[in-house]
């Protein structure tokens, strides 16, 4: 067997194996002895009929056909193991030549192959988050809201304070955009260099300019607070409900202000059709040490004071904001590693990631009793269209999960199986440890997906090194340390939690016996003194006096 192996389009390798005419001639003879063991040929037994007489009754083509396909898979899989080459999926035959020499042709589509660069290199600049005191004190309203008291269900007509629910559709009514927002379009378009090749404006990242008609908000079931210092959609909103009753509808017009809009719809002129739909009279807990306390015990926190629970918000912000930040920034820096690696992959890949997607569509379809054959009728379509839709976010999603994957390999991240069951503990610690709990984790999908979790955790500390320059090693500890100060926080406010609930109930059965023993005395009370029979024991004598 001579072997040829090259690389071809589309990351495949070729195999151009030529073999000797015997060894195609010894292959067509058992091809039709197999063939004859498979058909009745007049005169002989089935398997007995002789290599010329199989030729002439199902044809030359056919002995060569069926000598081809088992010749092929064993020169296909002698190839492999001679080349070292590493496939992705299954070999193709492509070609076959008799002349001058029996020579097959396959491709095989190749395992992909990344590489980094210089990703060491990635500098990105990181800015670390802020917790302000507006965002400690829209928390502490959040909780104030969680903890509303309904004092009235039966308000008949909307006023200040009242909790409304409503339904809220609102377009723009005012024609043509504004002359800035048409700037704002355009400027750019007429300043930039425009290159042939390309297009000249991105419609896709221009900025949204509204149109006469267009939806501005539509929500069919909201709760808001009728306070005229806080209006949900536009200033001026809260009061036009003032003094509308129950089941009625609202009609009004308002313009957009300048602060706190976007550029494109500042001046804009909205209408608004509302329906108060339920009017609440309401009662807001005061922001004192009582409303902290509770708070705090409700969090699993030692009691506290108001100052103390603003500083107890403020850490878990700063947690919370870090968490988020950093994985902005990770992602940030995987982007610019997949930008300048150099990724190659088989189509079949590519083909295998679309597949998927299209699947998951189609699940999602089905949750919303829809076909994909209906969707594709609906948007007048085909599944072509449909692939070639998906196209350009399967290879990105492709290329940074092929990055990944090297970035796992090239940093040597690994977890093992003690770092599972320490997550585990940490996150079942919330629970309190209860066996059923230890269940619903300790199952093999339960385990990847936290070793999945704990995977990208650390990867993601890998990515915010890199792209601070910072040493992964150390960045890795401090993520350890992080780690377990939070486990040792959630063990803790679960522990104070059971405590909380116990002193509660202990309260409560006390509270409950003094009512009893209230009730009973207001009963004897009520009955009056008692009588002579009921006070005085009774003498009885038996036999002589």
């Amino acid at each position: 067997m001579n072997l040829q192996t090259e690389r071809i389009e589309n990351h495949r390798a070729q195999f151009t194996i030529e073999i000797e005419p015997d060894q195609l001639e010894d292959a067509k003879r058992q091809a039709a002895r197999k063939i004859s063991r498979q058909v009745r040929i007049k005169g002989f037994r089935k398997g007995k009929a002789p290599y010329r007489l199989v030729l002439q009754y199902v044809g030359e083509s056919a002995v060569l056909e069926e000598a081809c396909d088992a010749l092929g898979d064993k020169l296909y899989k002698q190839a492999l193991e001679e080349s070292e080459v590493l496939p992705y999926g299954p070999g193709a035959f492509e070609d076959f030549k008799l002349e001058p020499a029996p020579t097959f042709v396959f491709s095989v589509p190749l395992q992909p192959e990344v590489d980094l660069k210089n990703y060491l290199d990635v500098r990105l600049d990181y800015t670390e988050p802020e917790v302000t005191a507006g965002d400690i004190e829209a928390a502490l309203k959040q909780m104030q809201m969680q903890r509303v008291e309904v004092v009235d269900q039966d308000v008949e007509v909307a006023g200040f304070g009242h909790r409304v629910t409503i339904a809220v559709d609102s377009e723009f009514v005012d024609g043509d955009p504004p002359e800035e927002a048409e700037a704002i379009v355009t400027e750019d378009a007429l300043t930039a260099d425009v290159d042939e090749s390309d297009e000249a404006v991105d419609e896709a990242s221009a900025p949204y300019v509204p149109k006469k008609g267009d939806t501005f908000v539509k929500d069919d079931n909201t709760q808001i607070i009728l306070d005229p210092n806080e209006d949900p959609f536009i200033h001026g909103f809260v009061g036009n409900l003032i003094g509308v009753e129950r089941g009625s509808d609202v009609e009004f017009e308002l313009t957009i202000p300048d602060d706190d809009a976007e550029e494109t719809i500042i001046g804009r002129r909205v209408s608004f059709i509302v329906t108060i739909k339920d009017i609440e009279a309401i009662a807001i807990p005061e922001l004192d040490d009582d409303f902290a306390r509770t708070v705090s015990r409700e969090r699993g926190d030692e009691e506290q004071d108001l100052a103390g629970l603003r500083q107890s918000l403020r850490d878990d912000l700063i947690r919370t904001e870090l968490e988020n930040a950093h994985s902005e920034y990770s992602a940030s820096v995987l982007r610019e590693i997949v930008e300048g690696a150099q990724i190659e992959y088989p189509e079949l890949m590519l083909t295998e990631q679309i597949d998927g997607m299209i699947s998951e569509f189609e699940a999602n379809l089905k949750q919303q009793r829809l076909s994909l054959d209906e969707y594709l009728r609906l948007t007048n379509s085909s599944r072509d269209d449909l692939r070639e839709q998906y196209r350009e976010s399967a290879e990105q999603s492709l290329r940074q999960s092929l990055v990944l994957r090297e970035l796992v390999s090239a940093r040597e991240i690994d977890i093992d199986d003690a770092q599972i069951e320490a997550r585990i503990e940490s996150v079942i610690a919330a629970y309190g440890s209860s066996p059923e709990i230890r269940k619903l984790f300790d199952t093999p999908q339960m385990r990847g997906n936290i070793g999945n979790e704990l995977l990208m955790s650390h990867l993601n500390t890998h990515l915010l090194a890199i792209g601070t320059g910072q040493d992964p090693a150390a960045a890795i500890e401090e993520l350890q340390t992080r780690a377990a100060a939070d486990a040792k926080r959630a063990r803790e406010r679960t522990q104070r939690l059971r405590q909380y609930r116990a002193e509660d109930a202990e309260a409560e059965a006390s509270d409950h016996a003094e009512n009893d023993e209230d009730d009973a005395g207001d009963a004897r009370s009520e009955a009056g003194p008692p009588s002579i029979a009921e006070t005085e024991p009774v003498e009885t004598h038996t036999g002589n006096s």
